[in-house]
């Protein structure tokens, strides 16, 4: 509520007067004064009216808003290799992982990441294209990940003229969600992105831990 109450100007999720404390005994909550989707994701998690699901400290700070955009980028770039996403349209077995995609992200939310990305580079997108004749990028979030992996490991300077967060400001969250709904946060490949022992904590990319660039930092 203290973190609502910072990044929203003075507002409370419950609603103010008599009402407040009957709004916290049922769970009915409002976020409309915070626009930060990353941010409304983490204020959830720590409100939600089973305290059981209420993320620890650790896990508070090891959320994706307390992240640069650099560890984000990595953090896509690592779920964008799992087989399940990597070989999910030529191994049958990997498909079903779409239906619990669907349940993070609003379907249809990245249907036109396409045409976002031929609009802010059109060369590259163009180049990478022809390069996916076999196997093309589709138009979900899937193949937005594995565009985006392929984008920042072949066409490193295009990928640093642009800015995915603002892109695509549901990204980060609905891959979260989805990395935790299917327990990846315990592989190897992804553990680190999940917990944070302090506030100098090292992330993958080897960039200090230092909260949201330009927002609050509970540090």
């Amino acid at each position: 509520m203290l973190t609502y109450y910072i990044l929203s100007g003075g507002h409370h999720p419950f609603g103010t007067g008599v009402e407040c404390e009957y709004n916290i005994y049922k769970g009915i909550y409002n976020m409309d004064h915070v626009q930060d989707v990353v941010a409304k994701d983490l204020i959830e998690r720590m409100i939600n009216e089973d305290p059981k699901k209420r993320p620890k400290v650790e896990e508070c700070l090891a959320h994706p808003y307390f992240w640069t955009n650099k560890r984000r980028i990595d953090f896509l770039q690592n779920v964008a290799n799992e087989k399940e996403i990597d070989k999910h349209y030529e191994d049958p077995d990997c498909q079903n992982v779409m239906a619990v995609w669907n349940q993070c992200a609003e379907d249809g939310l990245f249907s036109t990441w396409k045409d976002t990305m031929k609009d802010k580079l059109p060369v590259v997108f163009e180049e990478m294209e022809k390069w996916r004749k076999k196997f093309p990028y589709h138009d979900d979030g899937f193949g937005l990940l594995r565009f985006i992996r392929n984008l920042h490991q072949h066409h490193a300077d295009a990928a640093a003229d642009i800015d995915l967060m603002k892109m695509f400001p549901a990204l980060i969250v609905s891959v979260y969600k989805f990395t935790l709904n299917q327990g990846w946060n315990t592989r190897i490949t992804l553990e680190d992105f999940y917990f944070t022992k302090s506030a100098n904590h090292k992330d993958t990319s080897g960039s200090t831990f230092d909260g949201p660039p330009g927002k609050l930092s509970l540090l």
